[in-house]
């Protein structure tokens, strides 16, 4: 119940009023790219990968070069047995099968 309220307080910090005092921890952040400060979305995704109980991702398609760097990572999560589900789309055909048959591979997402 405590992280529910401090979902909506990091919530409320950032989208109605920035004067509310939240956990920094629950707040949401814009991510991207930003090579000034050294910052990548890439590590951004991997970090939050390493500390989650399970996942959840949704994107528009999948590549073998989208899901190359995150391979390791995943595997790693499967040996600490922490499962999720990546949920994508078939318009325009975009996926690549080779990619789709690789992270079928693993049981984490099966």
């Amino acid at each position: 119940m405590e992280h529910i309220y401090e979902l909506q307080r990091g919530l409320e910090t950032a989208f109605i009023n920035q004067n509310v005092n939240s956990n920094l921890a629950f707040r949401p952040e814009f991510v991207s790219n930003d090579s000034k400060r050294g910052k990548r979305v890439i590590s951004s995704i991997e970090q939050e990968l390493m500390n989650c109980g399970e996942f959840l991702i949704s994107v528009a398609f999948i590549t073998l070069g989208g899901i190359t760097p995150l391979l390791q990572i995943l595997k790693e999560l499967e040996k600490k047995e922490i499962r999720g589900k990546i949920l994508t789309t078939d318009y325009l055909e975009f996926n690549e099968p080779e990619a789709l048959d690789k992270l079928h591979s693993l049981k984490i997402l099966n």
